[in-house]
């Protein structure tokens, strides 16, 4: 890598470190902010905003559009950490959900109108997770294209980050916390 592009990506670390945490801009809104003691992994439904969360706890469902807990399972699970599922209950009961969290997994990165979620490791083992607006990029600056970047979050316990398949929701899912967004 040459000396210019090492330079301009010293300076676009920069740019995202001394951005200051926001919430997610228009038309996102903060829908929920859970306590969830113990959380390992999160999976959204392939075909709604329903997430399914696994923790010490047991297992909750959360309309991410709404914010409602709409299911709780508080019995022993047993993950299947070899797939990366978690079985469903309440409104997803009899339903394979693939998860995403401490046994690795992901959610979609990005949205079908441009919205991406960049999860960075700036100086580890810290996290900022970087959302990008449609037709923005995170190296935007690098290559004179537009860079609207907003850091929405910044933490070392990020089990898993991402969208539902509808691009309706965004969730943040750390070791203890469901941060939850939405637009409609």
């Amino acid at each position: 890598m040459s000396t210019l592009n090492t330079s301009r990506l010293e300076t676009l670390r920069e740019r995202i470190r001394s951005l200051p945490t926001t919430p997610p801009p228009a038309p996102w809104k903060a829908i929920a902010n859970v306590a969830v003691g113990g959380l390992s992994c999160v999976g959204f439904d392939r075909d709604c905003d329903l997430l399914l969360v696994v923790s010490s706890q047991g297992r909750g469902v959360f309309d991410c559009l709404s914010g409602e807990r709409v299911a709780r399972d508080r019995g022993d699970y047993e993950e299947d950490y070899a797939h990366l599922e978690a079985q469903g209950i309440g409104p997803l009961q009899g339903r394979a959900i693939r998860v995403a969290g401490a046994a690795g997994g992901g959610l979609p990165n990005s949205t079908a109108d441009g919205w991406a979620l960049h999860r960075l490791e700036l100086d580890w083992p810290g996290q900022e997770l970087v959302l990008t607006e449609p037709g923005s990029h995170l190296f935007g600056d690098l290559y004179d294209q537009p860079a609207s970047l907003h850091k929405i979050h910044q933490d070392s316990t990020v089990r898993a980050c991402g969208f539902s398949a509808t691009g309706l929701s965004l969730v943040i899912a750390t070791s203890s916390d469901l941060l939850i967004f939405a637009r409609c």
